[in-house]
């Protein structure tokens, strides 16, 4: 209670009581000092955890972790676009086996094979179509222009057949029936 009692003339001798810019100075450079202590207490602290090893090897491991997904992510696309690479070949093969299968069939007779080729591909003209022999294998090349939708497509074709030691390729005849080439080869 004694407190509630207080007196200003007491404290009349009081240096800052005289220099209210004194006081404010002083005051100033406490707070400074305050806040500099706690700039300097946090940095502490957040500079000992930044130099932690263990914090460290966390953040190591974390960016470890990263690069592996990021890593996996290119390896997945990658095998993803193989993929999509490998279907479209082999869709293209397929459409080729089959415009192949479209004009050219082997036949296996009993005294023969006959290799029957459409020429309709290949300007109807059985002089755009090669037939050479090396050893037991028969080798066809073809070619021919389609024009189609204003642009002219070149068409061309080769492929071997190998038979096996039962062909007599000195004797091979080649015809032509209408839109039909057809090249038999004797077996002995």
């Amino acid at each position: 209670m004694e407190d509630n009692n207080y007196k200003h003339e007491e404290f009349d001798d009081c240096f800052l009581c005289k220099h209210p810019a004194l006081k404010h100075v002083f005051t100033g450079l406490l707070v400074f000092l305050g806040a500099f202590a706690a700039f300097y207490v946090v940095t502490d602290w957040h500079f000992k955890r930044m130099l932690d090893p263990a914090v460290q090897m966390r953040r190591m491991d974390r960016a470890i972790m990263q690069r592996e997904r990021n890593f996996d992510r290119m390896e997945r696309r990658a095998i993803k676009a193989q993929e999509r690479y490998d279907q479209r070949a082999f869709d293209q093969q397929q459409r080729v086996a089959k415009t192949v299968s479209d004009f050219i069939h082997v036949e296996k007779t009993p005294d023969s094979y006959k290799i029957v080729i459409d020429l309709k591909p290949f300007d109807n003209n059985e002089k755009n179509v090669e037939v050479k022999t090396e050893g037991n294998t028969i080798i066809i090349n073809a070619a021919g222009e389609k024009n189609k939708h204003n642009k002219t497509e070149i068409i061309r074709f080769s492929q071997a057949f190998n038979f096996g030691d039962n062909v007599d390729v000195d004797n091979i005849t080649k015809i032509r029936e209408g839109n039909k080439y057809i090249i038999n080869i004797p077996l002995d």
